[in-house]
């Protein structure tokens, strides 16, 4: 993304502010006279202003009529906006609003598909910026992205009037995120706004990525990042979509099919989009237990507010995948008894809860919809491959999580754990990578869990789009992932995309995401609609 913005170049005026009497204009007449100013003065600009406020207070106005007071507005807004610390004998702008506010005009995206789409029909769309850094470096709100909280704003005059010699404009930047309609005389029209932008915005000045390797190799010094946020303003009563990044990754993945969403009015008012970062190198059930907390807090935060939803759509690529299972599913005692000999009562005791909530736990979310891209349920052979060792080797896991197991092993004895696992255990690990190998215990117990809800399933193939053989499916791979590692028998439904790993970034892969969501979001309001009749 870059800003586009050019000189505003406007030649000088003289004399003084006036605003002439309109009302005898009919409506053909009225709008013939508002085009013909130019708006290349400030007194032109002021003077356009006030006749496209008129002819769009105007009853009966034709749609040709209508456009043409909508277009010669929202362009004398802009201008006005970009003035408004212009000192002028004529005219003077009072703005209210943030001080950190970019119109939407001009905002470029250097990626065609990120480029935001604006919703409504009259004002200057603009995004606010609000600093969420405190001065330890650390987040003032731990719910919200490090690099700053930005939203979606239309700006709207108020007011144009004459004071002495002087045209007095009152511009007004309000926060707008849903739609919204203003009165303009007898009329109304809806605000135009941008949450797409916003979230360009916010791309524009991430810095995410640069944890990626780091939260892979030395999880401990990317420990400060880690966190579960909104983006754009929580909300009690959408639906999360909670985004779920794979290993040596980080949320940034996940912008196309952010941008797609909030490109869609009708998912951007009924969906909430979560992205959480965590460090890759630890393995997936250490970094669910900590992912579920993460979000057990934020829903206790928004819980307090009527209509907190008890649902939730999770979207994870790769071990990211793994992870949103883990979130999504009921344990019992499945992966316990996979690790240890004994029962969780004969061994748990006071402060073992982290160790517990490792094994044992539930869904965050009663009703769960789940979106696996690339996931490798049953592991994957780079794993056990010369590239996976290489990777394995880079791994420093953190302090915290080698002496949660060291010290729990050394109290209940080696001999509580039971042979298949002791191999991963033996050294207070494993790491990430090596839970993906094909082989290990709590991989494929977990494979066998189902999901609390409905699942669907994205499966990366380098080859062929189409299977229907046995044989003809196992060929099928995205270099690392294979298809009968992907494939989940009890998902409603099941797309092979063209990836190389990385059906995040697939077009192909975001269409099916956006049409399942579309067809919840569309059932979930003929539920309700029944329900209020």
């Amino acid at each position: 993304m870059r800003k586009k913005v050019s000189p505003l170049s406007l030649a000088g005026a003289y004399g003084y502010g006036y605003l002439p009497d309109l009302s005898h204009f009919d409506n053909i007449q009225l709008a013939a006279r508002c085009t013909s100013y130019e708006q290349s003065t400030t007194l032109d600009i002021a003077l356009a202003l006030d006749c496209y406020i008129t002819l769009l207070k105007r009853d009966s106005l034709s749609d040709a009529h209508r456009a043409i007071g909508i277009d010669g507005y929202n362009l004398a807004v802009n201008k006005l906006f970009r003035l408004r610390h212009t000192t002028d004998n004529l005219i003077q702008v009072n703005y209210s609003g943030p001080s950190e506010l970019d119109l939407v005009s001009e905002i470029e995206a250097l990626d065609a598909r990120l480029s935001p789409k604006v919703f409504g029909e009259l004002g200057g769309a603009a995004v606010a910026r609000i600093s969420n850094q405190a001065q330890n470096g650390r987040s003032l709100d731990l719910n919200y992205p490090l690099e700053g909280i930005y939203s979606p704003y239309s700006l709207q005059v108020e007011s144009v009037t004459l004071k002495g010699l002087r045209i007095h404009i009152s511009l007004q930047a309000q926060h707008v995120d849903v739609p919204t309609e203003i009165l303009v005389g007898n009329n109304t029209y809806a605000q135009r706004y941008s949450p797409a932008a916003a979230y360009l915005s916010l791309l524009q000045n991430a810095d995410i990525h640069n944890f990626s390797w780091l939260g892979f190799t030395n999880a401990q010094d990317a420990e400060k990042r880690m966190g579960v946020f909104s983006i754009g303003e929580l909300s009690s009563v959408k639906t999360p979509i909670i985004m779920i990044h794979g290993l040596n990754s980080d949320p940034l993945i996940w912008r196309y099919l952010t941008m797609a969403i909030f490109n869609d009015e009708e998912l951007s008012q009924h969906y909430q989009i979560l992205h959480v970062y965590y460090p890759s190198g630890p393995p997936p059930f250490y970094n669910a237990m900590r992912v579920r907390n993460l979000l057990y807090k934020l829903n206790q935060r928004i819980a307090s507010s009527e209509g907190a939803s008890s649902s939730a759509v999770l979207i994870g690529h790769s071990m990211g995948g793994v992870i949103a299972k883990l979130i999504s599913t009921h344990s019992d005692n499945t992966l316990w008894d996979t690790t240890f000999t004994e029962p969780p009562e004969a061994l748990l005791a006071e402060g073992d809860e982290m160790l517990r909530d490792i094994f044992i736990f539930n869904p965050v979310y009663k009703e769960n919809t789940v979106f696996f891209l690339d996931t490798p349920h049953r592991g994957s052979e780079i794993a056990n491959s010369l590239i996976g060792s290489l990777g394995s080797s880079l791994i420093t896991l953190p302090f915290s999580f080698k002496a949660l197991f060291k010290n729990f092993i050394e109290k209940v004895g080696v001999s509580r754990l039971t042979a298949a696992m002791l191999p991963f255990l033996q050294n207070y690990g494993p790491d990430s990578v090596q839970v993906l190998r094909p082989d290990h215990p709590l991989m494929t117990a977990l494979a066998d869990i189902p999901v609390e809800g409905e699942s669907y399933s994205i499966i990366g193939s380098t080859s062929t789009l189409y299977c229907q053989s046995e044989t003809e499916c196992a060929a099928i791979t995205d270099s690392v992932v294979s298809y009968s590692s992907a494939y989940l028998p009890d998902a409603k439904d099941t797309t092979i995309v063209n990836s190389s790993h990385n059906s995040f970034k697939s077009s192909q892969a975001i269409e099916f995401i956006l049409d399942k969501l579309r067809q919840k979001h569309i059932s979930a309001k003929t539920v309700q609609n029944s329900l209020d009749m």
